[in-house]
């Protein structure tokens, strides 16, 4: 599953646009090689002139969509990702359909393990980084979705039955005991948003996922640019990065006080990793 298309549509900060504030922020907005006001003689768009500027940009990029990961920003969410049809459990000493406590299936990038083989229709996402919560439901139906249980010290050994039931997040894998029947899950997920590191791309059209970002990043770009010439002005730079970060954690930290949210005992996750591990547990 391919990462979002970057558009106008989806965002509103253009790499154009953070670039040129980052000129601004480091005295760097004069003229450059096409003679045009503001391009820069330093700190350019061009990877023959200026070879750092991307792996700078995408640098602050990832801390920007770590940090609002860690406050459960909803742009980094991605939910009702639908499989359909997994395949039964298949014991190998018992055969297809058969429950056995030591078979335990999964499904990683690569598809789903049923116990003996491997379907590679059934790939995770390529931009999930960790999922959060799974429902399940009887193939075929049209029955809602039930949360399944993802236990903080492992899923119980039993024998399968028709549903899945428990789920863990081990080795970058969804595990499972599997199923003597044919279910559907829905998944919710962390997702990882995109790069940049095409030498090609044109910074005016191409824009960062996420809204009203361009101080953090300009800021912060400025500051990895400060950290390596060793300037006298990297504090303030700093400090004025950490203030941008923090207005957009606050505004989406006010944005969750319009929701109800009851704390879940731990150990009591019913199949939300985020309780389980302490993350987000105001």
């Amino acid at each position: 599953m391919p990462s979002p298309s970057i558009n106008v549509g989806q965002a509103t900060t253009s790499l154009e646009t953070i670039m040129n504030l980052v000129r601004a922020i480091c005295n760097d907005s004069q003229a450059g090689v096409n003679n045009i006001p503001g391009e820069g003689q330093i700190i350019t768009d061009s990877p023959t002139i200026s070879p750092f500027v991307l792996p700078m940009l995408n640098s602050s990029i990832r801390k920007l969509y770590r940090m609002l990961r860690n406050v459960g920003d909803p742009c980094l969410i991605r939910d009702n990702i639908i499989f359909t049809n997994l395949p039964i459990i298949n014991s190998p000493a018992n055969g297809l359909g058969q429950s056995d406590p030591a078979v335990q299936t999964f499904l990683d990038p690569t598809g789903y393990f049923d116990g003996v083989q491997i379907w590679p229709n059934f790939p995770l996402p390529d931009d999930m980084l960790y999922p959060t919560q799974l429902w399940e439901r009887r193939t075929g139906s049209n029955d809602i979705f039930h949360s399944m249980e993802a236990p903080s010290g492992g899923m119980e050994s039993a024998m399968q039955g028709p549903y899945l039931k428990q789920w863990e997040w081990r080795n970058n894998r969804l595990n499972f005991r599997g199923a003597t029947q044919n279910v559907d899950i829905r998944l919710r997920y962390y997702c990882s948003l995109p790069q940049f590191f095409s030498s090609t791309m044109d910074f005016a059209s191409t824009y960062v996922p996420v809204m009203d970002c361009t101080d953090f990043l300009a800021f912060d770009v400025a500051v990895t640019y400060a950290t390596m010439l060793g300037s006298p002005g990297l504090a303030g730079l700093q400090v004025m990065a950490a203030d941008h970060m923090f207005q957009l954690k606050n505004a989406n930290v006010r944005r969750m006080q319009h929701e109800t949210i009851h704390r879940i005992p731990f150990g009591h996750s019913d199949g939300d990793l985020n309780n389980e591990f302490s993350f987000l547990s105001w």
